[in-house]
C-alpha cells in the first residue's frame, strides 16, 4: 500500500472515524477524486492532522464518527481539507458532519476547535 494511503488512513483516524483499513490498494476502476488527492498530498494539511490525532487519542470523551466506506471517508476528507484551507467555513464544515453523522455534535465541536 502506498505511503500516502497509509498517511491518509492515519489523517481520517484523527478524527476517530475509522476502525477499518483504508483504501484497499489501487485496484479501483473509478479515478480517484482530485480534492482527495489534493488533500492526501497537502503536507501542511496531514502534519496538522497527525498533531490533531495526538489530542484525539488523548481524550477519553472522543467517541469515533461512524464513517465506514470509502465514499463516506474521501467525502469527509474532502470537508476537513476544504475547512482547514478557509474553503468553506468552521461552521459549515460542523453543518455538514452534523448533519451527515447526527449525535456527534461533542466530536465535531472537538474537530472545529482546532481548526486553524
Amino acid at each position: 500500500m502506498p505511503t500516502r494511503f497509509k498517511k491518509l488512513g492515519l489523517v481520517l483516524a484523527t478524527v476517530g472515524a475509522l476502525s477499518l483499513p483504508l483504501v484497499q490498494g489501487c485496484a479501483s476502476s473509478q479515478p480517484e477524486d482530485p480534492r482527495v488527492v489534493a488533500a492526501e498530498v497537502d503536507k501542511p494539511f496531514t502534519d496538522w492532522t497527525n498533531r490533531l490525532l495526538e489530542q484525539v487519542q488523548a481524550n477519553p470523551n472522543y467517541r469515533r464518527l461512524p464513517i465506514d466506506t470509502k465514499a463516506q471517508q474521501d467525502q469527509f476528507l474532502v470537508w476537513l481539507h476544504d475547512a482547514y484551507r478557509h474553503r468553506i467555513t468552521k461552521q459549515e464544515f460542523a453543518n455538514r458532519v452534523n448533519g451527515e453523522y447526527p449525535g456527534h455534535q461533542n466530536e465535531t465541536a472537538f474537530i472545529v476547535s482546532n481548526l486553524p
